[in-house]
């Protein structure tokens, strides 16, 4: 047995992610890849975190959305990650992702939005082959030519470019077949 296993061995409660040892509790003040990772996940599972984004700092923001995770789903509130809080996090991240592989925007999404909304929607469409170039969150001219190439496939969609819940709709039940 090597020292490194060893160790693991002797400390089980710490995981390793992609090759790397992490070291719990994550708090105020952290950085890093796995910061990084959590705040995707925040983000993923409906806790935004819109000023910084997924920065990989451990800021007020991250520790808000942490707090109200905990405060959602019932675990100790104090904003920092532990074995509990991030047990919890993997769990919902996982069962989101089984439930709604592309989940869709539930709002009006046009050129010059930008966000999280966004980036799920230019998701969906390349998943559909109207590939918008880019999966940067940004609502420019690719995007808007991707919705209108899949607006043109039916009657009923007006050929706007705009996200819509009419759009929505069409879209859903496209995916939905993809399965």
């Amino acid at each position: 047995m090597t020292p490194a296993s060893q160790s693991n061995k002797n400390n089980p409660a710490t995981p390793v992610v992609q090759g790397t040892t992490v070291r719990l509790p994550l708090k105020l003040g952290d950085k890093g890849m796995f910061v990084k990772e959590i705040q995707q996940d925040l983000i993923r599972i409906g806790f935004p975190l819109p000023k910084y984004g997924a920065d990989g700092t451990f800021g007020d923001e991250t520790e808000n959305a942490v707090m109200a995770f905990q405060k959602k789903y019932s675990l100790h509130v104090d904003g920092i990650i532990g074995q509990e809080t991030l047990g919890k996090l993997t769990e919902v991240v996982n069962q989101k992702l089984r439930q709604e592989p592309f989940p869709l925007p539930n709002k009006l999404l046009k050129r010059g939005d930008k966000g999280e909304d966004v980036k799920m929607l230019q998701r969906a469409l390349k998943h559909l082959g109207f590939d918008p170039k880019a999966i940067d969150g940004v609502y420019g001219e690719q995007t808007e030519d991707a919705v209108r190439r899949f607006q043109s496939m039916y009657a009923a969609l007006q050929d706007d470019g705009i996200y819509g819940p009419n759009t929505r709709k069409f879209m859903r039940m496209e995916l939905e077949q993809k399965k």
